[in-house]
């Protein structure tokens, strides 16, 4: 179970003491605020079936229409549920679609676990309802489909704040969460002029409700613009159906996202509570664990592993502090050495040697390309062509500065990759950013 603020006492007992960011220690009585979980779980912990939605009692089958239900009730939902433990078999059970669930939540004080249900951006929106839905309801309604969806993706002009995607994207059979971010950025420029136009104002619905979602912040007039993206979406959705493309929308993840504003005004802004962290955690501490060891008895190696950096880390933090000047950096992992949960074993993942795709996590102070531009450059040619006039007296000076001993020093006739573009990563600005 992965909740914020999860109970860790109940009603009658004595709270627990933590340690509060000041160094003091306070008695705290922790309540359950928000619950970050994938959707099977939300619908077992609101003891709900599959077919239903954990956060309100619209009709299993018309969670594809733009209505507004009621939320559910947790002192309603434990009264049925405690009606159909003793045989009484109420016909709410049947009608509110639970399922016979004693839950953890039902002792737990000024908990609504309702409300508590949060949005998850990277699994409802980018791989859900736009890699899910979107892409492929989009593409069939493409004369040619996916051979001319990937001929426009491989004509779209480079772009350094662009993925450039030059094998198209019907030959990837996996995504990850990246790839999702950087496609969106360009899907709707692609299907122009391809397609019916009320599927482009579909598919741009959709997109807006994305970049909107992603706001750090949120005002009433960006609230009102993210529900006006989830009503254009619905208001031009039959254009898929007059297609053949599909027969209803009766889909949980697209209901789901109605709830996004009623969430974001009671719990803050969605990226808070996106798994995006969770699925990051998982890299640091499992999948880099279980790569380093030799894949036997694994568990044991990887808490072994853990533990060792942990040591490493710490001791580092002291040297930092016990050595004025020293600098201790923690060799890191990138993000495209080890994909997304979802992506394990895949071979049809499109690789790129001449581009490098935007990195969310990255913790690099700059980016080029894993391949130079002009690889074998020679000196005269930076000197003439590219102007730096005085290359080997700075490259001399570095090399000096760094106590770099090279057995020969270059001359005229020496050559040197170099690089097209370098991007450097400033600091985060605390304002409205899509990631």
């Amino acid at each position: 179970m992965r909740a914020l603020l999860q109970p860790l006492v109940k009603p009658g007992q004595d709270g627990v003491r933590m340690a509060c960011a000041d160094g003091f220690l306070r008695l705290v009585f922790p309540i359950l605020s928000a619950y970050i979980a994938d959707y099977p779980e939300q619908c077992l912990v609101t003891c709900c079936k599959e077919s239903a939605c954990p956060r309100c009692q619209v009709d299993p089958k018309k969670r594809g229409d733009p209505v507004h239900s009621t939320l559910r009730d947790p002192e309603t939902t434990l009264r049925i549920l405690a009606e159909q433990s003793r045989g009484e078999k109420p016909d709410e059970f049947n009608n509110h679609s639970l399922r016979p669930i004693n839950p953890f939540w039902a002792d737990l004080p000024h908990c609504d676990i309702f409300s508590c249900i949060t949005p998850d951006i990277l699994h409802q929106l980018h791989k859900g309802v736009f890699k899910d839905h979107i892409v492929k309801w989009a593409t069939n309604s493409v004369e040619g489909t996916n051979d001319e969806v990937d001929r426009r993706f491989r004509s779209m002009t480079p772009h350094p704040t662009l993925r450039h995607f030059k094998k198209g994207i019907s030959l990837t059979s996996q995504w990850t969460g990246t790839e999702h971010k950087n496609m969106e950025k360009v899907f709707l420029g692609v299907l122009a002029g391809a397609t019916d136009p009320a599927v482009l104002r579909a598919v741009r619905g959709i997109l807006d409700f994305i970049y909107y979602a992603h706001f750090e912040s949120h005002c009433d007039e960006s609230l009102a613009k993210l529900d006006a993206a989830w009503a254009t979406f619905h208001e031009n959705k039959k254009i898929f159906e007059e297609l053949e493309i599909r027969e209803h929308f009766n889909i949980s993840k697209l209901h789901n996202i109605k709830h996004y504003v009623d969430s974001i005004r009671s719990r803050g802004s969605a990226d808070g509570f996106n798994t995006e962290g969770s699925e990051r955690l998982h890299i640091d501490l499992a999948k880099m664990g279980y790569n380093s060891s030799n894949k036997k008895a694994y568990i044991r190696q990887m808490t072994v592993w853990l533990r060792r950096q942990d040591a490493v880390h710490h001791f580092c933090s002291y040297l930092q502090w016990a050595i004025p000047g020293y600098v201790a950096e923690l060799a890191k992992v990138a993000d495209d050495d080890i994909d997304d949960e979802e992506d394990e074993g895949n071979e049809g993942h499109e690789e790129e040697d001449d581009e490098v795709a935007e990195g969310e996590h990255s913790t690099n102070t700059y980016v080029v390309a894993k391949k130079p531009g002009f690889p074998n450059t020679p000196v005269t040619s930076i000197i003439n062509d590219f102007g730096a006039t005085d290359f080997l007296p700075h490259l001399d000076s570095f090399l000096r500065t760094k106590s770099i001993v090279s057995p020969t020093f270059p001359a005229m006739n020496s050559t040197f990759p170099v690089y097209k573009r370098m991007t450097l990563s400033l600091p985060l600005v605390p304002a409205v950013t899509a990631q």
